[in-house]
């Protein structure tokens, strides 16, 4: 989902079609890593305290457990298809700028 997404704001920012294939497969990368650090950055914005600790708790966790960090978001963050959305916006406007 998130990697269509970027290809959608390369398409919108105007990338040139006959890009070199490996640029373009970087950049989408690149991009798809800095939308899920927002994402990421603002699920975190939205706990509490309380529920910061206990997060952070489940990931200091040796090995780290994917599972249990999105089990906790997804039992802790209510609104947190909102604050994606969100953050998706947010990264739309700062990737393409302001619109004219």
């Amino acid at each position: 989902m998130l990697e269509q997404f970027v290809e959608q704001l390369l398409q919108e920012k105007s990338i040139p079609a006959d890009m070199d294939p490996e640029i373009k497969a970087q950049l989408i990368k690149d991009l798809t890593v800095r939308v899920e650090d927002l994402i990421n950055r603002r699920l975190i914005d939205a706990m509490s305290d309380e529920q910061l600790a206990e997060f952070n708790k489940i990931l200091d966790q040796e090995p780290a457990n994917p599972e249990a960090v999105k089990a906790f978001i997804e039992q802790n963050i209510k609104n947190k298809e909102q604050i994606t959305t969100g953050a998706l916006l947010e990264f739309r406007q700062l990737y393409l700028g302001p619109a004219s």
